[in-house]
């Protein structure tokens, strides 16, 4: 091949490949500084999408003009016929041999390219500082990443940055390596091992693993657990819990919860009447009660009138913990040297949430040996997760920590679920219209009772939910730690790193390595209102979720598009997918068919603002207008 040839395909390789580097450069936030390396990079605003491959360019070009040549040779190669015969067969096989070594090479050579793996130092990111690293970036007064911006600092990055990026260099934290590719979050995923690997917390494993070992010991629960015990507790558990029919056999004492909130609703609501700008606030008291009631078969009093000390606590201490987590797993980890501000209120919410779930645990567990002593029948739907755990496994211990990770993970989130698809709806009067059509054909009256059979016949309701929970996922970002080296977006990223590292005392020093594995984030926010996958991402469409012959689906450009499975997952996936999903659904869908089934929904107070306190909390009142609707 000539050097022409190949300074032109070199050319078309880096046009194509890094066109839009300049331009990204040029719109950078002056918070996050360009990495040296190379990167595929988009520009601010710009709609990230799969660039075409330069090397497959380049590669087409090279064939086309092999192929031109042999043409030619062929054509001169007729015209000598007449001089000789022999000569031309003679000319046409060295030609032919000639052409086939130049494809052979050119081909080797794209491939070669194509499939060159960059090093896992070239991954584009902001600059880490000497000594400080990224480490600074989320420090007080002087860091520009705010933990509560932690959804802006995600965006960013990928305008920045592109497909991924990596935020290293974070004193006593692995790197961060945010990956904003559905194809690629798909292979990791598809990739995992029996036993995926969740970045950890290493403040839990610390309170469960060290500080409280004694109640804990081998049975720490599901939440911040990895490898075989994580394992065998799942397997004790996941039977129960994810079977579809023990999630249904709560629906009428769910039912019940939501009807006696929507009494309290209609006290709540002033002489406009809206709710008071707290409301999440009281979402809270009715996923708490609905938790207590299907895990331990009782009812705290989250919903009284005179209302409820200990749940109170609860709550408490459960905001508590998610305002502490990101304090102590994103910032310098002082508190492993000294017990910071985060560290001793982490501990405290925990030790008081424990406390008091502890206790009404331990009253559900006598109950039920009572109960069975008696010989006592019950309906399906009295008989507790405890209770089912307990006769299944024969294990208290393991049934008591379980109810304390439902409480902990239950609480915060569907309650946000429920604040979200409320203001989505009630912003987009349209569509709460067509969710009203849906409700009325199942519920005549304004009181809606649910029960199984109408839970089926509200396809619209779902949709909004997803929708809602697309734009807005409760949880921003999902993420695996590697157990294995592996190729993302073509770079090579290793699972993990040692580092050198020196404990002095007494003037003696003491050299040793530490192993900082490589937390690989999947950031669902970003990714499932990307453009590339959603189109026109801030409308809220739930006619996206509906098949194409759905009746509700009539009208929507987007209905029944093809959507990628994995840059919306607000409950996770596979086997550390959420084990009480099929619970929060039931919950969620009951208490919205009965708020719009009887109140129009408006919102007068603009946008709603939000702010990541692990999960991700709407800041701005919550002071709906709830008209009650005719009959």
């Amino acid at each position: 091949m000539s050097s022409g040839l190949r300074k032109t395909s070199i050319a078309l390789m880096r046009r194509s490949t890094y066109s839009s580097a300049s331009a990204a450069s040029a719109a950078s936030s002056s918070a996050i500084l360009p990495h040296s390396g190379r990167g595929g990079v988009a520009g601010a605003g710009a709609v990230v999408s799969p660039p075409t491959s330069g090397v497959g360019v380049a590669t087409e070009i090279e064939k086309s003009i092999a192929m031109q040549r042999l043409r030619q040779g062929e054509s001169a190669n007729a015209k000598k016929l007449n001089v000789s015969q022999q000569a031309v067969k003679t000319a046409a096989a060295t030609q032919a041999t000639a052409t086939t070594a130049t494809v052979a090479a050119t081909a080797t050579a794209t491939t070669s390219a194509a499939t060159a793996v960059r090093p896992y130092s070239e991954v584009p990111g902001p600059y880490p500082l000497p000594l400080i690293g990224n480490s600074w970036r989320f420090a007080p007064l002087i860091g520009t990443y705010k933990i509560s911006d932690l959804d802006k600092v995600m965006h960013e990055l990928h305008v920045n940055y592109g497909k991924m990026a990596k935020v290293g260099g974070l004193i006593g934290h692995p790197d961060l390596l945010f990956v904003f590719d559905g194809d690629e979050i798909r292979n990791i995923f598809k990739k995992e091992e029996a036993m995926p690997h969740r970045p950890s917390m290493p403040s839990l494993r610390h309170y469960k693993g060290d500080l409280r070992r004694d109640f804990f010991g081998d049975v720490a629960g599901l939440i911040g657990v990895h490898g075989p015990k994580w394992e065998a507790f799942r397997q004790e558990v996941q039977h129960i819990l994810l079977q579809p029919q023990t999630a249904k056999k709560y629906i009428p004492p769910l039912n019940d919860i939501a009807s006696e909130f929507m009494g309290r609703i209609e006290l709540m609501r002033n002489e406009k009447d809206e709710l008071p700008a707290n409301f999440l606030h009281e979402l809270y008291k009715w996923a708490l009660e609905s938790v207590g009631r299907v895990s331990l078969d009782t009812r705290l009093g989250c919903l009284s009138p005179e209302g409820s000390e200990e749940a109170q606590q609860i709550i408490e201490a459960i905001n508590t913990f998610f305002w502490a987590v990101p304090e102590l797993e994103l910032r310098m980890p002082l508190w492993r040297v000294f017990p910071t501000k985060a560290y001793r209120s982490f501990v405290k919410a925990l030790d008081q949430f424990t406390a008091i779930c502890m206790k009404n645990i331990g009253k559900t567990m006598d109950k039920a040996d009572a109960d069975e002593a008696r010989g006592l029948t019950k309906s399906e739907a009295d008989i507790s997760i405890v209770e089912r755990i307990v006769r299944k496994t024969g294990n208290r211990k393991l049934a008591a920590i379980l109810a304390l990770d439902l409480f902990l993970v239950g609480v915060d989130t569907t309650s946000v679920a429920a604040s979200s698809t409320i203001y989505q709806l009630a912003k987009n009067p349209e569509k709460q219209q067509k969710l009203l059509e849906e409700l009325k054909k199942v519920f005549p009256k304004r009181e809606a009772e649910i029960n199984q059979n109408v839970l089926e016949q509200m396809p619209y309701l779902r949709a909004c939910v997803k929708e809602t929970l697309r734009m807005r996922p409760v949880v921003i970002a999902n993420g695996r730690s590697l157990q294995s080296d592996a190729v993302i977006n073509g770079y090579h990223v290793p699972k993990g790193v040692s580092l050198p590292g020196r404990l002095s005392f007494n003037g003696c020093s003491f050299y040793f390595h530490y192993f900082l594995q490589t937390h690989v984030i999947f950031p669902h926010l970003v990714v499932s209102n990307d453009p590339a996958y959603f189109p026109e991402p801030n409308r809220f469409l739930p006619e996206r979720w509906l098949k194409q012959n759905a009746a509700d689906a009539g009208g929507c450009p987007h209905a029944s598009q093809k959507i990628h499975p994995f840059v919306s997952l607000p409950f996770g996936f596979g086997r550390r997918m959420c084990v009480g999903r099929r619970f929060a659904e039931i919950e969620l869908h009951t208490l919205l068919a009965k708020i719009f089934r009887k109140y129009k929904v408006s919102y007068d107070s603009g946008e709603f603002v939000y702010r990541v306190n692990s999960t991700y909390i709407p800041q701005s009142p919550l002071n709906f207008k709830l008209t009650l609707r005719d009959e």
